[in-house]
Parts: C-alpha cells; structure tokens; sequence
C-alpha cells in the first residue's frame, strides 16, 4: 500500500513539474534513468537473500556451529600452545601437532583431548617447572610421546575417512557418467 503512495506521489510530482516547468522536465527524465541504472545495479550485486523464517533459521544455526567449531579450534589451539612454550615438542612431535591442528583431526577426540588428557599434561608441566624438572622430566616426556601418538592415530584415521569419501564420490560420478553415456 505505501508503495504504491509513492509512487503516486511521485507521478504527480513529475506532472506537476512538466506542467508549471516543461524544460526541466528533460533533466527529471535523465535523473529517473540514472536511478534506475542504479537501482537495477544494486539489486545484482545482492545477491541470493531469501526471507522465509526456515531459512534464516537455518543460517543462524550455521553461524552457531561456526563460532562454536571456531572456538574448539581455538582452546585445543591455545592448550597446546601452552605445552610448548613451557615445556616445548621434539620436531617430530611439534610436526605431528601442527598438522594435527591444522586438519582439525581433534572432532571426536575434543572433549577427552580438552577436558582430561591436556590438561593434566599441563598440570603435570606446571607442577615439574615449579620443582625445577627434577625427578619429572621422564613422565612429561612419556606423557607428552602418548599425546602426539593418539594424535597421530588420529590424523590417520581421518587421512583414510577423506580417502574412502574420495573413493565414494569417484564411484558415485562413474556410475552417473555410465548411465549418461548412450
């Protein structure tokens, strides 16, 4: 309803001008298309923007699971982070960890990994650098050896989770082409 108004109003605007001031009325006409060229430009840069309740639902849904991922990405990241700089990796291990991280092999392993297995790590860390690592040193290792192992199984098992996807996705396409193909 207020559009249509709008555009009323505008209609006789313009009448009104063509009426009372005809030579401006060519200016007003040169003005309206550069509008719409300008209007039409900005509705194509947009984009896809749906308005349906399910739909918007549905993006808040991925932007929670995003920020959330983001922020498992960032504790396992930081509690890391920390074994390093006060107790440091073996490049080998330091090797495994970066990749670890990278890959984000840690989904099924987030809550063992962050809630008992890191920290206590940590704890143990804290506890030998207050003692100056005398009598620790050994069991920091081992313990620190046994994290980048579990790591380690991990990234394989999520190395061979991509490949049999890869493999499915190449059987899944083949099939397609060969039912295509007359």
């Amino acid at each position: 309803m207020i559009k249509h108004l709008e555009t009323v109003i505008a209609i006789v605007f313009t009448a009104s001008i063509g009426l009372f001031y005809p030579s401006i009325l060519k200016w007003v006409l040169i003005l309206a298309l550069i509008l719409i060229v300008y209007i039409l430009w900005q509705s194509r840069t947009e984009g896809f923007k749906p308005k349906s309740k399910t739909y918007k639902a549905l993006e808040k849904l991925k932007k929670k699971r995003q920020r959330t991922e983001h922020h498992k990405h960032q504790h396992i990241n930081d509690q890391i982070a920390y074994i390093e700089a006060y107790w440091g990796y073996t490049k080998e291990q330091a090797h495994i960890t970066e990749r670890f991280i990278e890959k984000r092999a840690y989904s099924e392993l987030y809550n063992k990994l962050t809630a008992s297995l890191i920290p206590q790590i940590i704890t143990l860390i804290d506890n030998c650098n207050a003692r100056d690592q005398k009598g620790c040193k050994r069991e920091v290792s081992k313990r620190i050896r046994e994290l980048t192992d579990i790591m380690k199984e991990e990234l394989k098992k999520k190395k061979s989770q991509n490949d049999e996807r890869f493999e499915t996705t190449l059987e899944v396409y083949d099939h397609l082409v060969k039912e295509v193909k007359p």
